[in-house]
C-alpha cells in the first residue's frame, strides 16, 4: 500500500549479487529503513546505489526491539522443554514439546515449533544443536530466552493485500500468528491435526473494528513429518492492552474432508 524510497550502497563488484539478495530480503521481511552494510574487503571499484521500493508499514507495537512473531519469557530451570534441530533445514534449534506442568508450560508464551532465538542476551539462531545445549546448561538458573514462531513473512492474497490499510495489515498478521499459536498449544489439535508446519496463506480478513479482526488462511498440516495436508483455518481475535485474544478457532482439511475441527468456540 505505503512506500518510501529506499537507498542501498553496497561496494562493487556485483559479485555480491547473492548478498545483496540477502539484504533485500532483510529489508522486505523487518520492514526495515536504515540498514548498516558490512563491506567486502577483497576489492573496491566504487559504489553502486540501488533504489527500491519496499512495503513500509507504520510501526504500532510498543516493543521496537521484537520482531513480528517474537515472545520473551523469563523461566527458571528446570525449563521442561524438549528442544530439536529446526525440520526447515536451517540452523538453530525449535520446541518440539513441553512437559506437563513445567514452568515453560505454565508460562503460556511457548508453542511446539517456536524457533529459539536468544539465552539471555546470546545469540542461538545460528548455532548447532550441541552448542545450544551447552549454553544453556551452563546458564544461570533464571532465564530470558527470546523465542520466534517461525513463520516468516505469512503472504495474503493480492486483492486482499489492496483492501487492507497497514493498521489492518498489521492487526491481521498479529491475528494469524496468535491463531497459530493456538493450534500449536492445543493437545487437542495436535492429536487431531497433526503439526502445523506453516501458513500458506491469508485468504480473507474482517477487520470488524478497532479490536476485532476475523481471518481465514491456509495452513499446511503433518501428521508424520513426511507428508503434509492443507487445512482451512478461520479464527476471531480480539485486542486488547495485553494483546490478542483469540475467541473462536476452528480448521477444516481441504479437499472435502468434510469436518470441522473446532478448537475455540465463541463464548455467549
Amino acid at each position: 500500500k505505503a512506500t518510501k524510497d529506499v537507498h542501498i550502497f553496497v561496494a562493487k563488484p556485483i559479485a555480491c549479487d547473492s548478498t545483496m539478495k540477502r539484504y533485500i530480503m532483510t529489508i522486505q521481511h523487518a520492514f526495515t529503513l536504515t540498514l548498516l552494510l558490512p563491506l567486502c574487503t577483497d576489492a573496491f571499484f566504487g559504489l553502486t546505489s540501488w533504489q527500491l521500493k519496499v512495503p513500509y508499514v507504520p510501526k504500532i507495537r510498543t516493543g521496537l526491539d521484537m520482531a513480528y512473531g517474537d515472545v520473551t519469557v523469563k523461566l527458571v530451570k528446570p525449563l521442561g522443554i524438549i528442544l530439536q534441530e529446526r525440520d526447515d533445514g536451517l540452523m538453530g534449534v525449535q520446541v518440539k514439546s513441553m512437559m506437563e506442568g513445567s514452568s515453560a508450560e505454565k508460562s503460556g508464551g511457548i508453542a511446539p515449533g517456536d524457533v529459539l532465538m536468544r539465552v539471555n542476551n546470546d545469540d542461538t539462531s545460528t548455532l548447532d544443536f550441541d552448542s545450544v545445549m551447552e549454553l544453556l546448561v551452563s546458564a544461570p538458573e533464571e532465564l530470558s530466552l527470546l523465542f520466534n514462531d517461525g513463520l516468516g513473512t505469512i503472504d495474503i492474497t493480492p486483492n486482499l493485500s489492496k483492501r487492507l490499510s497497514p493498521e489492518d495489515a498489521v492487526f491481521t498478521d498479529a491475528v494469524v500468528r496468535r491463531a497459530v499459536r493456538e493450534i500449536r498449544r492445543s493437545k487437542y489439535g495436535r492429536e487431531q491435526l497433526g503439526e502445523l508446519r506453516r501458513v500458506e496463506i491469508v485468504l480473507g480478513a474482517g477487520v470488524r473494528s478497532a479490536t476485532e479482526c476475523a481471518v481465514r488462511f491456509f495452513a499446511i498440516f503433518s501428521t508424520d513429518t513426511v507428508t503434509t495436508y492443507s487445512c482451512n483455518v478461520s479464527a476471531t481475535g480480539m485486542r486488547s492492552d495485553d494483546g490478542i485474544e483469540i475467541v473462536s478457532l476452528s480448521c477444516a482439511k481441504d479437499e472435502g474432508w468434510g469436518q470441522t475441527i473446532d478448537l475455540i468456540t465463541p463464548r455467549n
